[in-house]
């Protein structure tokens, strides 16, 4: 072997890493405390850090209380990292605009690990700092002039920054500390002006290079910094928007996740109540405003999956006004083709009778231009000034339509539980029954907790329970199974940094996508939370079976059978009640209506105390091989643990609102 490749510790702690005379001192902050008093600026207050030799350097000035800002930030250790980016994207989305979720993990095989789940917040535009920790310059040049390929590294490329610039709103390496500052700034203002997921990559061994003028760049907080706005256009695109709400006799107004994300739920709030017309969120966007008290709330739109009477409305509107909404086929379920000669299914939403305004644009579409004009639209139009030029225009008095023709009906149409025999094994139907009615709704406005929803069957079925505000979350775009559990100890951190810790937070996952990332429960009973996971065990990955071959849930059964690759066999080896004890929480099995009943009631009656810590160094005795830890491996004192529910339901059935499909 080539004796130049035989590096001594000596040769790797000279070439490789940060000598002492370079560390800051006296009023100039390291890279890494710099780092730590931006990140708290945009109200991170929890970072999800997965340890890797080249993150740790930067990881644990998050221990240092003197490179760590008061309050400091609260470090996290997850699994694994894409359940580490769920929790943050968790925390993101729980905020409503008012927070920023945060993960820390080590090149390569952490950050490659975390990829489709940072893909996730990017395309549901949540904001997310990702901190990647990535071999030295030093170590580069090492694999370009000599052939080492040093750990974690897939070559000499910068392969990660390559692949994070491509699913991120910015990507920044920082290998030299005299411009660290500068690309800091430039990444988080990114964050939070496009609500968007950013990565900065750090270089180790430069934590602790001083960044000269530090002290003084941080005087200066940083805040979002939006594209100037031509106000000519905007006033042009205010007044066709105006003039269109004018003639209007059926509006409804739409309002998506953009709402929610750019903080503006006051201003829409107010809007709502001053337009007199009935407002829906989309299914994305449920949640935006408190369906206990939204002005003029109607329900949640979500295509076919709708209450007819929801579908009804929005389908009979002559004019929508659509604001913040992510146009998806998920969002708008059974009325969204990508053949536009499609027209097999009937119900389609009226878009050419709707005024969009998402993403920075205003579009009018065609039935509400005149026949002489082109196409309406404006490029350049943030979404919270149009909102707030509507609400000068309507400080003059209501529109001529108003009040305009609202719901005919319940806002809720969920049977009451009594509805279900009680010996019967649970359906769709009967879980949203008891969740809605004998669980959420013995709640009020102040305390009833955030519902995540996983991906599948189980956001359609739950999209019209009653929530409060930011009390909905699920991923409707980018649809990734399993996202809900480890994202629901995200959500419950962002709740107790944001003084709402007395709210529980509940989870619905199938069972196919429980198993995607059950170790997430191990990291809710080491943090002391008292979050709920239900877990719908009907041993089949049913929304894939639902758009590969829905009629497979037609009766009688088996006539085309379920596909063998929707199968979720696994499922039933599992001993649940163990499963949640093995992992410190406490576990329930149910089958029928009535036993699910019964530990509804459970719920009700509180949260469990602290898990237990078991195994010979459960006591950390001295002398017995245990290692010393500090706090402990119990839960803080006082804390709770999770509570895990299997709810064995029928496997062959589909929520009532999504049988359309196989009629």
């Amino acid at each position: 072997m080539n004796n130049v490749y035989q590096f001594t510790a000596k040769q790797y702690e000279r070439h490789f890493t940060t000598p002492d005379e370079h560390r800051a001192d006296g009023d100039d902050p390291t890279l890494a405390a710099y780092l730590n008093a931006r990140l708290k600026q945009i109200c991170v207050t929890h970072v999800m850090a997965i340890p890797g030799d080249y993150i740790a350097e930067w990881v644990t000035t998050l221990d240092d209380p003197q490179q760590n800002p008061d309050p400091a930030l609260v470090r996290v250790h997850p699994n694994n990292e894409m359940c580490a980016t769920y929790a943050a994207d968790g925390y993101g989305r729980a905020t409503g605009g008012k927070g920023v979720g945060c993960v820390a993990f080590t090149y390569g095989v952490g950050a490659l690990n975390a990829v489709q789940a940072v893909a996730g917040a990017t395309v549901e535009s949540v904001p997310v700092v990702v901190i990647n920790g990535s071999p030295s310059q030093a170590q580069f040049n090492s694999q370009r002039d000599q052939g080492v390929l040093w750990h974690h590294m897939f070559d000499g490329s910068r392969t990660d920054l390559r692949i994070f610039e491509e699913i991120t709103e910015m990507a920044v390496r920082i290998d030299n500390p005299a411009y660290a500052a500068d690309l800091i700034d430039a990444a988080l203002v990114a964050c939070v002006t496009s609500s968007r997921p950013v990565y900065i990559e750090i270089a180790t061994t430069l934590e602790g290079y001083p960044i000269t003028g530090g002290a003084q760049r941080l005087a200066t907080r940083l805040a979002p910094k939006p594209v100037p706005r031509n106000k000519k256009d905007l006033d042009l695109a205010v007044d066709h928007v105006w003039d269109k709400l004018q003639s209007a006799e059926r509006l409804v107004l739409l309002g998506g996740v953009e709402i929610a994300r750019r903080g503006l739920q006051e201003d829409f709030a107010r809007l709502a109540e001053a337009l007199h017309a009935p407002y829906l969120s989309t299914l994305l966007g449920k949640g935006l405003l408190s369906e206990y008290s939204a002005p003029n709330f109607a329900g949640t739109y979500n295509g076919r999956n709708s209450q007819q009477n929801v579908r009804d409305l929005v389908e009979q509107a002559d004019v929508i006004l659509s604001l913040g909404v992510h146009e998806n086929d998920f969002n708008f379920a059974g009325v969204a083709s990508a053949d536009a000669g499609d027209h097999s299914t009937p119900g389609v939403l009226p878009i050419e009778s709707t005024i969009e305004a998402r993403m920075g644009a205003v579009r009018i579409n065609s039935a509400l231009r005149p026949a002489d004009v082109g196409e309406l639209y404006w490029g350049n139009i943030q979404l919270g000034d149009l909102v707030r030029e509507l609400l000068d225009k309507l400080e003059g008095g209501s529109l001529p339509g108003a009040p305009f023709p609202g719901l005919a009906g319940d806002v809720w149409a969920i049977p009451e539980p009594a509805t279900f025999d009680g010996d019967a094994q649970v359906t769709w139907d009967s879980f949203k029954s008891y969740l809605h009615h004998a669980y959420l709704s013995d709640f009020d406005e102040d305390d009833v907790p955030v519902v995540l929803a996983d991906t599948g069957l189980t956001f359609y079925n739950l999209n019209n329970i009653r929530v409060g505000a930011n009390g909905y979350i699920a991923q409707i775009a980018w649809g990734a199974i399993g996202y809900s559990p480890a994202a629901s100890y995200g959500v419950k951190l962002a709740l107790d940094a944001a003084g709402q810790a007395h709210r529980r937070v509940v989870s619905v996952s199938g069972d196919g996508a429980f198993a995607e990332s059950a170790n997430a429960i191990g990291t809710i009973a080491e943090l002391g939370l008292d979050n709920v996971v239900f877990v719908m065990v009907n041993g089949v990955f049913a929304i894939e079976q639902f758009l590969i071959e829905a009629t497979a849930f037609k009766q009688p059964l088996g006539n085309p059978p379920f596909t063998a690759l929707t199968q979720v066999r696994q499922s039933s080896l599992w001993n649940w009640t163990d499963l949640a004890r093995g992992f410190g929480g406490v576990g329930y099995e149910v089958t029928t209506n009535a036993e699910l009943a019964e530990v509804v009631e459970v719920l009700k009656a509180g949260s469990p105390p602290a898990p237990t810590p078991s195994g010979p160094c459960a006591d950390h005795s001295d002398g017995s091989g245990c290692c010393d830890y500090s706090p402990g491996l119990a839960p803080p004192p006082g804390a709770s643990t999770f509570t895990l529910v299997a709810v064995h339901n029928v496997c062959a059935d589909l929520p009532s609102n999504t049988r359309w499909k196989i009629q």
